[in-house]
């Protein structure tokens, strides 16, 4: 692959070089060298990354650090695992959906994070940036479908500028949610439905089962709410976090729709086409792919 395709940050040494000063430093100092030792060695980044502070003063840092601390986990392996992970998962994102270079290569930064998040999305000079936390990582072939579905996210937005649609909008999360898992599916084929979309996480073929059993109501929800921008609306369909709007809603049902959603979409009209549709399309098509989900 070009490697004007692909461009990598690696952040692990640094956390191992705040880690190693640690020492037997009293844990009290832990927070501070944090911040001083690893988060402001790069700025740039962690700007982005800490608009309210998540990273630099979360309410449980000290705890986190602490977990993080007595993880015996090699990171320095684990960042080498994913890395060797990005080329073959670039390229492979880029061959499916047509892609070959405009806006830039896919920036990756590695790093260790706060055990929140194993992968992610988001704006990094003005595009998106895969970011990808180690410590959260684990399993190569599990990896992987996260590294493409994440990947299709940057790539998505090197096509149609996705970072300027409404975060919150739903109609615009089920078709770039749906049209990431879409591309794991096709690059890494031969898994089951909720390992793509639970990046391969056992124990989901409950949550699944329910989704389909309740499909009829869940099309009729999201549908009803098809219009909505806010974090509100956009909770009972795609966070982990109960909503008071969810009642008991299966919690990140949206993915399996927008998944159907795209492969209804992907009868008519090629991946690469569709990563390249402008949010007022993108609105007009999932709606009528909705409808026809919901007649079938």
């Amino acid at each position: 692959m070009s490697s004007e395709l692909l461009r990598i940050r690696d952040l692990v040494p640094d956390f191992q070089a705040y880690a190693d000063d640690c020492g037997t430093l009293d844990r009290t100092r832990w927070p501070g060298l944090w911040r001083s030792r690893y988060l402001d060695r790069h700025p740039r980044i962690f700007r982005e990354l800490d608009r309210e502070g998540e990273w630099s003063r979360p309410d449980d840092l000290a705890a986190i650090l602490g977990r993080l601390h007595e993880d015996t986990t090699d990171l320095m392996a684990r960042s080498a695992a994913v890395r060797a992970l990005l080329p073959i998962g670039v390229a492979a994102v880029a061959e499916l959906l047509g892609w070959t270079g405009e806006g830039g290569p896919v920036d990756c930064i590695v790093l260790v994070g706060l055990q929140r998040a194993n992968g992610w999305a988001d704006a990094l000079d003005g595009r998106y940036a895969l970011f990808l936390a180690v410590e959260q990582l684990g399993v190569a072939d599990d990896d992987r479908l996260l590294v493409l579905h994440e990947v299709a996210h940057v790539v998505h937005d090197r096509l149609a500028g996705i970072r300027d649609w409404p975060p919150h909008g739903l109609a615009s999360c089920l078709l770039t949610e749906g049209l990431a898992t879409q591309v794991s599916v096709e690059t890494a084929p031969g898994r089951a439905d909720e390992e793509y979309l639970w990046f391969g996480r056992p124990g989901y073929r409950a949550w699944l089962d329910e989704c389909r059993w309740r499909w009829s109501e869940i099309l009729e929800r999201i549908g009803n709410d098809l219009d909505g921008i806010d974090p509100a609306r956009h909770a009972p369909y795609f966070l982990m976090r109960d909503s008071p709007l969810a009642g008991d809603l299966p919690k990140r049902c949206g993915y399996l729709v927008g998944l159907e959603v795209v492969r209804r979409l992907r009868k008519d009209h090629p991946l690469p086409e569709i990563a390249r549709w402008n949010l007022d399309r993108v609105g007009t098509e999932v709606r009528q792919a909705l409808e026809q989900l919901a007649a079938h």
